[in-house]
């Protein structure tokens, strides 16, 4: 178990209070330069999803995700926040940002920071604490059995079902969960054996996930529709009014992709597009550096790329823009009104509304003790 994290400098605290900013000015068409993201034109209103697409490993995402979560708790109400995690550890993660526990499962390493960031932010009155939901398959095999077992415990009579052990999950892993599916259960269940149930054909493909580097394709069709299914359940079935989504950048744009299923050779819908289709309404944003590096999954990696090697549609290169702006610390493009081209020429055509440029990446802090 981790013990309480501290978070880094780069996170300021307090993250809440006070009057609102004024928002930045515009420095170039649909370009804003700002110091601190509250001041950038972000939408806070009007859509059902905010989706929040990082480039992995930066403490940079964590500052800004917990600054957009405090605007929108105090400009809209919201307070219910969707990470990418495995689902089966959902309840000991509220259980953290509620301040009943002081510890958090190893497996939960890579989000320690963001949520002991979500703890603070709910120091204050009870009425306005946010809500952590985990909505990501369970893996790797020892976490789907453990999910099992709870499901099985909540399900009146299903004691005599039998759940293989974590060596047995592969081959025998979907009879257990057709067995629990006999039996009656609340929506709450019906959505968590669902999950369970993508989760084992996901692991059936080849994936798994740990807190070390990932083995198979992250991009299978039953990971992302049970992370679409659970998303859209908290909007419908919970009733959530809004919610914010943070997850990796390649699952916040609304484009298909060709990258998908076990060899990464079939076509594939990101949970945005997914979200989108099914009539929810998104705005989605990714935040990049432009310099800088990035820790993840037990890796410090050097960016391959500078602010030059970006540019705006007149053909400016994203180093001449932060030039001109040399107090700030993001950029903030809307798409909708500026065609940039980022270093990374896939994210560039994204289907995002926005991109959130950090003028360099910090290596986030690593909280986890083992692979």
């Amino acid at each position: 178990m981790l013990r309480r994290p501290s978070l880094p400098a780069i996170i300021l605290l307090p993250l809440c209070g006070g009057a609102p900013p004024a928002v930045s000015p515009e420095i170039r068409p649909g370009v804003w330069a700002a110091r601190a993201p509250q001041t950038l034109p972000l939408p806070t209103r009007g859509y059902q999803v905010y989706m929040v697409g990082e480039l992995h490993g930066l403490e940079e995402n964590a500052d800004f995700e917990l600054r957009y979560l405090a605007l929108l708790r105090r400009k809209s109400g919201l307070r219910d926040v969707a990470l990418e995690e495995k689902a089966v550890y959902e309840e000991d993660a509220k259980a953290f940002v509620d301040g009943a526990s002081d510890t958090l499962p190893e497996a939960l390493c890579l989000r320690a920071g963001i949520l002991e960031g979500i703890r603070r932010l709910n120091a204050g009155p009870r009425n306005a604490r946010i809500r952590v939901h985990l909505t990501d398959i369970d893996s790797p095999a020892g976490a789907i059995r453990r999910h099992l077992g709870a499901i099985r415990k909540r399900i009146a009579g299903s004691a005599g079902v039998s759940i293989p052990d974590a060596t047995g999950i592969k081959e025998h892993g979907l009879e257990t969960v057709g067995k629990l599916k006999q039996f009656r259960m609340d929506s709450r269940t019906q959505s968590e054996l669902r999950t369970v149930e993508h989760s084992i054909r996901a692991y059936q493909e080849g994936l798994e996930v740990d807190t070390g580097i990932a083995k198979g394709s992250p991009y299978l069709e039953d990971r992302e529709q049970a992370v679409a299914s659970n998303i859209e359940d908290l909007i419908r079935v919970g009733k959530i009014r809004s919610l914010l989504v943070l997850y990796g950048s390649d699952h916040v744009s609304r484009t298909m992709r060709g990258d998908g299923g076990p060899n990464r050779d079939q076509p594939f819908s990101p949970v945005a597009l997914r979200l989108e289709r099914s009539g929810i309404k998104i705005f989605s944003v990714i935040t990049f550096p432009l310099t800088g590096r990035s820790f993840w999954r037990g890796r410090v990696s050097d960016l391959p790329w500078t602010a030059s090697d970006g540019r705006l549609e007149s053909g400016e290169t994203l180093d001449k823009v932060l030039a001109a702006a040399p107090e700030t610390n993001f950029l903030y493009i809307d798409t909708k009104r500026q065609r940039a081209l980022l270093p990374s020429e896939d994210i560039s055509h994204y289907a995002v509304d926005a991109f959130l440029l950090f003028r360099s990446g910090t290596p986030m802090t690593n909280h986890c003790t083992t692979r």
